[in-house]
């Protein structure tokens, strides 16, 4: 039987202390550690900002039964991906991760060994994008877990890529591909649903290889930094977001921000043959998954027609999904028979949706 601590044997402050043990680590930017001044140990965390950059300051919650189910996410994979979903927030802005912050509300039924599990997987995500966890703060709760991250990044001033800017005529592109998160999770509370129904009479073991590829799009999200570099120097995008809440939702947020409308075009979506198989086995449209499935971390992104070329030279990955148009025409999607239709303002809604 695995080992269980009470968090009431340690207190919070020797809490504190296992958490400072995990998040000493070294990242391989020394910059990072020399600007950082004063750590977890004070009342307050200090470092020293870069000379000539920007600061960016982003925040995420997470609560138990809305954004996260321990039924099927494992506390070194909820780690990762609370960090995640900040450092994709950065990367949306053309920016580079610095520090972190991350509180915890803690019910009586989170123990110290998943508490540590759970920093495990956040300081394994931020060291693998280079940033630091230099404190945050924990309580308990009678209620469910809950978690916040803040994060601190950097950019330069003049390459700080908005919401707004998208002008008529700009490619609407994405990175990566869409729709796998929402295949995933679909999966994964199916498989939830057979435990519970399963009797002692027909033990029930899932199956979950066959599934894998989806399952870590949505378990463990990779952040699209490893762009940021190309969308901020060698080519200049007009307009920015991540893809968070469904790109339907995302493609509307960056024209209202830009005063626009926009095309996006059902046959150029990308979706891979893993996510459309998932959808068909769940007799639902993987067209869905892709407009309106939520947690995908990859990239929208306006930018001219000439500023294409020169990014499709630079990265395969990178597939243009519409055009942005006037705010008169509207936001529309064009069918797979070059039918139009209104493109529905929906997506992920944290009060309406549960996990």
């Amino acid at each position: 039987m695995a080992e269980r601590t009470e968090i009431a044997e340690v207190g919070e402050f020797g809490l504190i202390e296992r958490i400072r043990a995990i998040t000493d680590v070294r990242t391989g930017d020394e910059n990072l550690h020399a600007n950082l001044l004063r750590g977890i140990s004070d009342d307050a965390a200090v470092y020293r900002p870069t000379p000539g950059k920007v600061q960016l300051l982003t925040t995420d919650a997470f609560v138990e039964g809305i954004h996260f189910d321990l039924t099927f996410t494992s506390l070194h994979h909820l780690g990762w991906k609370i960090v995640a979903a900040s450092l994709s927030d950065i990367a949306a802005m053309g920016g580079t991760p610095r520090y972190a912050l991350v509180s915890l509300t803690l019910p009586k039924k989170i123990s110290v060994e998943m508490v540590e599990e759970l920093y495990e997987g956040a300081v394994y995500a931020a060291k693998k994008y280079g940033c630091l966890i230099i404190g945050g703060d924990t309580t308990t709760t009678h209620a469910n877990m809950t978690l916040a991250v803040t994060m601190t990044g950097e950019a330069d001033e003049t390459r700080v890529i908005p919401r707004s800017g998208a002008q008529p005529g700009d490619y609407l592109c994405v990175s990566g591909h869409l729709g796998a998160s929402a295949a995933g999770l679909k999966i994964l509370q199916r498989e939830k649903e057979r435990y519970q129904n399963h009797t002692v009479d027909a033990p029930f073991v899932p199956n979950l290889e066959p599934y894998k590829e989806a399952l870590e799009k949505h378990l463990m999200p990779k952040p699209r930094l490893d762009l940021v570099p190309l969308l901020t120097q060698s080519v200049s995008v007009h307009a920015m977001i991540d893809i968070s809440d469904g790109l339907a939702s995302e493609v509307h947020h960056i024209c209202n921000a830009s005063g626009t409308g926009a095309l996006v075009y059902e046959h150029n979506l990308p979706v891979e043959h893993s996510t459309a198989r998932i959808a068909e086995e769940l007799s639902e449209r993987v067209i869905d998954y892709a407009l309106f499935g939520g947690e995908e971390y990859e990239l929208l992104f306006a930018l001219s027609e000439a500023e294409y070329k020169k990014l499709e030279d630079l990265t395969p990955d990178v597939t243009i999904i519409g055009r942005v148009q006037s705010r008169e025409q509207g936001v529309e999607l064009v069918g797979e028979q070059g039918d139009h239709s209104l493109l529905p303002f929906r997506g992920w809604d944290h009060f309406r949706t549960k996990a």
